[in-house]
């Protein structure tokens, strides 16, 4: 089953993957040429489903591997909107930054970052990416992912992303996958997650003030100040500058707010 998803005049898929390539964790995956994600997706209905997204010149065509209802397709349509953040507007920034000698380079691989389809997703990957390096963020994640995570019906190999209730269940099979620290930040993580779900989903579209917004992540336990960095990109928040007040005075950075979070990660974004 395919369908069409509209976009933004300035969006573009193979940008968003180039930009991203340190954040493509499953259950993400790309082909080789880097012009098409993939995904393995848990609906709410339970079902698991291998999705693919391309750009076309009419928007970006989604294609599930099995028919989906109207309501699963919405479902599906929405969680690409959020992880492609078709919803987010960059002109202002845009039409500022193209002045600039030392952004304009940057702009040719977009300024969208990938993010997962809800909040938990954008948790997990914080508590891996922000306490250790990308390639062993990368392949711990992967472990999570595998061991914990839905099997895809039409491929065993792949696992769609483990939800905060399968994990909760698995307290002492984290500790022994992850390691006894690693493990209890996630365990404690998810289940603090569970009891203020809809709160920390609300968050990207919630106008609450910086400082309560840290205030609820620092809440969350094991969200060290480099995980809380990458939860504020992926919440789209660009008013927060990692490193701040050092980075922001060495750099120059508060001369881009609120946009100087953006600024920072597309001059140091991992390669």
């Amino acid at each position: 089953m395919h369908w069409i998803l509209r976009v933004p005049p300035d969006f573009s898929l193979k940008q968003l993957i180039q930009r991203s390539r340190w954040m493509i964790l499953p259950p993400f995956s790309t082909d080789r040429a880097g012009e098409c994600l993939e995904r393995v997706e848990r609906l709410s209905s339970g079902h698991i489903i291998a999705m693919t997204v391309t750009q076309v010149l009419t928007g970006l065509h989604i294609e599930a591997d099995i028919h989906l209802n109207a309501a699963q397709a919405e479902e599906l349509s929405q969680k690409t909107w959020r992880m492609l953040r078709l919803g987010e507007t960059f002109g202002p920034f845009l039409q500022r930054a193209r002045n600039d000698i030392r952004l304009r380079r940057l702009l040719q691989q977009g300024v969208r970052f990938l993010r997962g389809a809800d909040f938990f997703e954008d948790l997990l990957k914080a508590l891996f990416l922000g306490s250790a390096p990308p390639h062993k963020a990368t392949q711990q994640f992967s472990q999570l992912v595998d061991t914990f995570g839905d099997v895809l019906p039409s491929n065993p190999t792949r696992h769609a992303l483990p939800t905060a209730q399968q994990l909760l269940e698995q307290e002492a099979s984290l500790a022994s996958v992850l390691g006894t620290e690693q493990g209890t930040i996630v365990w404690r993580a998810a289940a603090t997650y569970q009891q203020h779900a809809t709160t920390l989903e609300a968050l990207p579209s919630t106008a609450l003030a910086f400082s309560d917004v840290l205030s609820q992540l620092h809440g969350i336990p094991g969200v060290t100040h480099s995980a809380c960095d990458y939860l504020l990109l992926a919440l789209g928040r660009y008013d927060g500058i990692p490193g701040a007040p050092i980075t922001a005075s060495v750099s120059g950075l508060e001369q881009w707010q609120p946009w100087s979070g953006l600024v920072y990660w597309l001059e140091h974004s991992p390669q």
